[in-house]
């Protein structure tokens, strides 16, 4: 892998870090918090739980990824420019792939002893924020990487560049998501949607397990 794949990925960290950042700001600031879909009921979990479990996923996250490349990045990312039309297939497929995956694996998170011990560790912060989109049982953390991971291994090899822009709209989707913000203007039509979809998810468990795109919802029933 080359160099400026390195750098890349910092850049991409730095930026997902900044929006993170600043979705938490707004969500609470005057001028933003009239935006919220909810306003959060009493913290019983406590800010310091909440951070030392973010910040284990967070390390944890990057020790996977960074074995993946190390172990897999030779081998399924190549580094010649794909093309625009190339680069995007290559993107959506593997969205496609880890979305439809992701789809199953989180509705079984919903069965209820898996509830229980695992997936019910991020129900407990009932409308999160931007930063509590990694509040999880490590558990489902490394199963959720395992899935887009595994995705790039069974589609690969795809381009470096390709690897990045999947990896950036991933992570940032998850961000905003959680972001618990609507804004009134059509540029945010998408943002807003990403938001409102799972908002219902969190209110009501039972539908949009979906990470990304509607179709697997819809296609099983479960889209609101």
């Amino acid at each position: 892998m080359t160099t400026h794949f390195w750098i890349a990925l910092a850049a991409i960290f730095g930026v997902l870090g900044a929006l993170q950042v600043a979705l938490d700001w707004a969500v609470v600031s005057r001028r933003f918090g009239k935006y919220r879909v909810r306003t959060p009921g009493p913290d019983y979990l406590g800010p310091q739980n909440k951070w030392l479990n973010v910040s284990l996923n967070n390390v944890l996250a990057l020790s996977i990824l960074g074995g993946f490349l190390l172990r897999f990045g030779p081998d399924v990312l190549y580094p010649q420019w794909p093309g625009a039309a190339h680069l995007l297939g290559e993107v959506l497929a593997v969205l496609l792939l880890y979305d439809f995956g992701y789809y199953l694996y989180h509705r079984g998170m919903h069965h209820p002893k898996v509830m229980k011990y695992v997936h019910g560790v991020h129900h407990k912060v009932r409308f999160p924020v931007a930063s509590e989109s990694v509040f999880l049982n490590p558990l489902e953390q490394m199963g959720a990487f395992a899935l887009l991971l595994g995705a790039v291994l069974l589609l690969g090899p795809i381009s470096e560049a390709s690897f990045l822009l999947m990896f950036f709209l991933y992570s940032a989707i998850n961000i905003i998501v959680h972001s618990n913000l609507v804004f009134p203007h059509p540029a945010f039509r998408l943002f807003n949607f990403w938001v409102e979809k799972h908002d219902a998810h969190h209110d009501r468990f039972r539908y949009n397990y979906a990470s990304i795109f509607p179709f697997w919802d819809q296609a099983f029933g479960t889209f609101k």
